[in-house]
Parts: C-alpha cells; sequence; structure tokens
C-alpha cells in the first residue's frame, strides 16, 4: 500500500492481518528502508481509549481500494458487496462441513495457494445451489486483505469477447482476465459448443493461467471430467484445483420461499 492513499483525516474499514475494524487516521509516517513500502498508521479507533498505532504492509487496502477493485472486478453487481457472512450455508439440509473447511483454508491461506497457483473448482448439478455467489464472497474476502486484482467472467462472456475483434481495447479487457491475481470463470460447463476455436480460447486462458500459476476459482455445473472442452484443458484445470462439491439444493429457491414466508407473516 502506498503511504500517499491515505490522508489524515480519513475515516475508513481497515483490514490487516491482526486488526479489523474502524477509524479515523491521525497521522502517518512511511518506513524508508530499501525494498519496504508499509507506513505506520495512527488511528483513533473505535472502542479504545487512545489513538493506536498500526503496521500497515504493503498489501493491506483500505475500503476504498477494495471497492474500487470490486467495481472494476466484472462481479455481479448484487454480490458486489458480499463476503462469508452473507453466505447462510444453514440454508443447506446436509453437512457442509468439509467444503466449509476448504474454503476457510483457501481464504486464510491465501498466499499458499497463491504461490502454487491453486485455486477451486466449484461444482454441483443444481442451477440456484450458490456456486456464483459463494465464489464471490470468496474473492471479497482476500480482497480485504490482499493487495491483488480480481477479476470475474462467465464462460460465454468470455466466449463473446474472445470472438468480439483484436482492437486494443479487447486486448487489453482479455490481457486483463488472463493476467488476474485473482481469476472467477464462472460457469463453465455451460459451453457445449464444440466449434475448434471456442475450445482454443478456452484452452488459451486455463493454459495461462496454469503456466503464469495464477489461481482461479472456477464454477461449474458438472464434474472436471465431464467437461466438454479441450482434454489439455481439463487436465490443467484438475491439477490446479480443489474440488468443491456444493450440496444439490437451490438456495435461490429456499430464500425466495423463506421471503414469502415472511411477507405472509407480516399482512396477517
Amino acid at each position: 500500500m502506498k503511504t500517499k492513499l491515505i490522508k489524515i483525516g480519513d475515516r475508513h474499514k481497515i483490514a490487516t492481518a491482526t486488526y479489523d475494524g474502524a477509524g479515523t487516521v491521525t497521522g502517518i509516517q512511511g518506513l524508508a528502508q530499501i525494498g519496504r513500502n508499509e507506513a505506520l498508521i495512527d488511528y483513533d479507533v473505535e472502542n479504545y481509549e487512545k489513538d493506536i498505532t498500526f503496521l500497515m504492509p504493503g498489501n493491506a487496502t483500505t475500503t476504498a481500494q477494495v471497492d474500487d477493485r470490486r467495481s472494476r472486478s466484472g462481479m455481479p453487481k448484487e454480490y458486489m458487496s458480499k463476503t462469508a457472512n452473507d453466505f447462510n450455508w444453514c440454508f443447506y439440509n446436509q453437512d457442509t462441513g468439509e467444503a466449509k473447511a476448504m474454503i476457510n483454508k483457501f481464504i486464510c491461506n491465501f498466499p499458499q495457494f497463491q504461490k502454487s497457483g491453486y485455486g477451486l473448482y466449484i461444482y454441483s448439478d443444481t442451477k440456484g445451489s450458490g456456486k456464483t455467489l459463494l465464489s464471490c464472497c470468496i474473492a471479497n474476502e482476500i480482497l480485504k486483505k490482499r493487495d491483488i486484482s480480481v477479476k470475474f467472467i462467465s464462460v460465454s462472456e468470455y466466449i463473446e469477447l474472445a470472438k468480439s475483434g483484436n482492437s486494443d481495447t479487447v486486448r487489453e479487457r482479455i490481457n486483463s482476465i488472463l493476467d488476474a491475481g485473482l481469476l472467477i470463470f464462472d460457469e463453465i460447463g455451460a459451453i457445449e459448443e464444440s466449434r475448434d476455436w471456442i475450445s482454443n480460447a478456452i484452452f488459451r486462458l486455463v493454459d495461462y493461467r496454469y503456466t503464469h500459476i495464477l489461481p482461479t476459482i472456477y464454477t461449474s455445473n458438472i464434474e472436471i471430467d465431464k467437461l466438454k472442452c479441450d482434454e489439455r484443458a481439463k487436465d490443467r484445470i484438475f491439477e490446479l484445483s480443489y474440488k468443491i462439491h456444493m450440496p444439490e439444493e437451490s438456495i435461490r429457491r429456499l430464500r425466495a420461499e423463506r421471503r414469502r414466508s415472511e411477507l405472509m407473516e407480516q399482512i396477517k
């Protein structure tokens, strides 16, 4: 984080490895050691009797920075502000302990996953089971603590982008997707088209992420082995993805039913 991004008097939520809360900036002091871009930030913090100084590492982020990255991520607007607390595992009627544990490891130990290029493959045959929402919640949790770029794109949107031409704007957008610190590639199982150029476009993305050791969260309605894409792409996804099988339940419908029930209770 560059010190100039924070000004005295700023009031925002801060997220570091040691603190998560809100406060007002009362002082800033950069650290001059070679190779470091940390800063000592003095905060008037809520629920504390005196100012507290925090060491803000280079990968710490402010709310303004997080909001900016979310707005440029391509996430659906309805999911742009969603975090782990917004994903209600209680909607499911089965044990989700294993999935929750894996996701928690991915969020809390993201630097290790980042170094190895390992990502997640979240799948369920049931529409509305929460795959896309969950992937965005994961990304937003990581964004709060890590100085990375996040991109979201569905496979159908990516195919449309790939065939839209070779202008500077298109190339720039494709490159931003390929090089994202964390990419959500949504609904990879939705494309059943067998044309070579489509298969090649998907392979190029998967292979680029694989070769450059960049973690990807894939969401799909089918298992990896059943993907209708280049075998080389499937092999790379399989090699660098932890599989998470979501319950075969539509939480979208469950939420809708709950809202209807609550409304009926209110208008009795």
